[in-house]
């Protein structure tokens, strides 16, 4: 498990991202259409970070 603990603001932002299923304090539940554009991205060549940050992300509040 994470061990980055989400608030109820930082829970309620991650889920303003339409990429996000749920939140727990301790775990982000992401879309599966999400997942398969991320991975296919990755495959092309770009960074986790790039993925993350093109698709409404903030790096600092997910880790």
């Amino acid at each position: 498990m994470s061990k980055i603990l989400y608030n109820n603001l930082e829970q309620s932002l991650l889920l303003k991202n339409s990429n996000v299923i749920k939140v727990s304090d301790r775990s982000i539940s992401y879309h599966t259409d999400f997942k398969v554009k991320a991975v296919r991205e990755y495959l092309t060549g770009k960074t986790p970070n790039q993925i993350f940050i093109e698709n409404g992300f903030n790096l600092e509040l997910i880790g």
